[in-house]
């Protein structure tokens, strides 16, 4: 009986943490209710689904980029990145 009971708390374990992802979204980091980005986009984006951006608070401790596509979903990017200098100078035309 003990066994099966640590065989289904490492199973709810496991699940748990198979279903926490690292999306590279914008979380609120409750300074200020300031916006921040724990983590970036990995790969370039296209400039045609984007509409518009903004950039996160200074009080994060990464710098941040947050685009927004034309179905609303919010991506963080990494301002220092070529691809995103970019199309941020083409959504600020």
């Amino acid at each position: 009986m003990t066994n099966l009971k640590m065989l289904l708390l490492a199973a709810l374990i496991l699940t748990a943490v198979a279903l926490q992802g690292t999306e590279a979204g914008p979380y609120g980091a409750n300074v200020e209710d300031s916006i921040c980005c724990k983590d970036y986009a990995r790969y370039p984006l296209p400039l045609r689904v984007m509409k518009d951006f903004y950039w996160t608070s200074d009080s994060c401790r990464k710098p941040g980029v947050v685009l927004i596509t034309i179905k609303n979903r919010e991506i963080c990017v990494d301002p220092r990145m070529l691809w995103v200098k970019k199309i941020l100078k083409k959504l600020s035309e």
